[in-house]
């Protein structure tokens, strides 16, 4: 349906809250914790649903607030191996490309050659 707002036309999509909510499913053992100058702050969360989660900072009013999510971090943890949010784009790259590769392997008698 289309939506009319400010003298323009809008497209609105449902979203089906309760139907995707019922598709979430609990990654068991899952924990999330939070670290400040690379002590342990203690476990935020337990049992959250199985997906992607990125950081995210919420500020009210005049607060201020400096983050580093790396890969050079001033207080890194000492207590637990981990991995910069830098690591995250650099896998993505690979698994693109992998999936690049592979869709043109398996397709190379369709596709069109444009050269």
């Amino acid at each position: 349906p289309l939506v009319k707002f400010k003298s323009h036309l809008y497209f609105e999509d449902k979203d089906n809250v309760s139907d995707t909510e019922k598709l979430l499913r609990p990654a068991k053992g899952s924990k999330m914790m939070m670290y400040k100058n690379g002590r342990c702050a203690g476990v935020a969360f337990t049992d959250v649903f199985e997906g992607t989660y990125y950081p995210a900072i919420s500020l009210y009013k005049n607060a201020s607030i400096t983050a580093n999510f790396g890969p050079k971090f001033r207080y890194p943890p000492k207590d637990i191996e981990y991995k910069p949010m830098a690591v995250a784009a650099e896998q993505a790259l690979v698994e693109y490309t992998l999936a690049d590769i592979v869709y043109h392997v398996e397709n190379e008698d369709t596709i069109p050659n444009f050269l």
